[in-house]
């Protein structure tokens, strides 16, 4: 008999047999908490695919299996997946309204209502939430949000770059989840980056103070002046200081701040920023460590100029492209 865990991924990616389907059925309607959590986490770390069609595809199957289940389950149960739901669907990116029927139980009769946008690659915009939060996003980023705030907490969905001007409200706070990491604050102004394809997800906190939280139960609370780096490879965070009065947003349309990042991360900011495809054809380039900040609106062949002060890197443009190799 297979584990519970692994019938479960059976169970999303919809290869199971109808016997197997009715034991998973029975099994989430009767269990909560730590192990069903657990299994959602070993999903998670499964399904982090670069076809997010597929992705959808399977989940939106998932979801319509688990919500069969429901004139079985109690709502305090049901309450407990549908948390569980809802990280899968902040990681695959789905349109949470997707999970409306599932997540808003009979005995709770409001419905929210979701907005999905995305900035295209070479441009930036400023987003006020119903709260008065306003986010500055940057190039292709992708933000869900609902067009009124409700409940005990004020929670959207990132996958790129923001600034955030959070509304204070003590009595609600407000998260940004990104699939694998979360950002809980009350009041206050950080830029956070967690492009889905970036390794490494930072946040700078500029005033006011945050809780930054990864899917593996790692925390950091942070004071203005604070800077977290987590690698989602490792998972190994890194904390540092910086001049807050000195920060600048590319969101913001600012600059950069680009403290020890991998000049893989660091092309594929500016591709957002800059609408330009950089390729690195040499491992090595690839994973070197930068500290850089530009302020002064370098151009993108400034910025690269700059980082290869060295002479060691080789850059080379064709029509809308852009290579860097190892200079032999």
């Amino acid at each position: 008999m297979k584990k519970m865990t692994d019938l479960l991924s059976d169970y999303f990616h919809d290869n199971c047999s109808r016997e197997d389907e009715i034991a998973i059925e029975k099994w989430l309607a009767e269990n909560g908490g730590d192990e069903v959590d657990e299994a959602f986490q070993k999903i998670l770390s499964e399904i982090r695919v670069d076809d997010a069609t597929l992705a959808r595809e399977g989940f939106e199957k998932f979801r319509q299996r688990i919500g069969s289940a429901r004139s079985s389950s109690s709502a305090e149960r049901l309450r407990r997946t549908a948390r569980l739901l809802q990280r899968v669907a902040a990681l695959l990116f789905i349109p949470l309204l997707a999970l409306s029927g599932y997540l808003f139980l009979k005995d709770n009769p409001q419905q929210m209502e979701w907005n999905d946008i995305t900035i295209p690659n070479g441009t930036q915009q400023a987003l006020t939430l119903s709260d008065g939060t306003v986010l500055h996003l940057n190039a292709g980023t992708r933000v869900i949000y609902p067009a009124q705030f409700t409940g005990d907490k004020r929670e959207i969905f990132i996958n790129g770059e923001v600034f955030a001007d959070v509304a204070k409200d003590p009595d609600k706070p407000f998260i940004i989840s990104a699939g694998d990491i979360q950002v809980e604050v009350l009041g206050t102004q950080f830029n956070f980056r967690a492009y889905n394809n970036l390794e490494t997800v930072e946040v700078a906190l500029v005033e006011g103070a945050v809780l930054f939280e990864t899917e593996n139960s790692q925390q950091e609370r942070l004071k203005a002046g604070e800077m977290v780096q987590y690698n989602r490879t490792t998972r190994q965070i890194n904390r540092e200081l910086f001049l807050t009065h000195q920060y600048k947003s590319p969101s913001k349309n600012e600059g950069f701040y680009f403290s020890n990042l991998t000049l893989g991360d660091i092309a594929k900011e500016l591709e957002y920023y800059f609408d330009t495809d950089i390729v690195i054809l040499d491992d090595e380039l690839n994973s070197n460590r930068y500290v850089a900040y530009f302020t002064n609106n370098e151009t993108l062949d400034e910025i690269l100029s700059d980082l290869n002060v060295d002479g060691k890197m080789m850059i080379k443009q064709s029509q809308n492209m852009i290579f860097i190799d190892k200079r032999h």
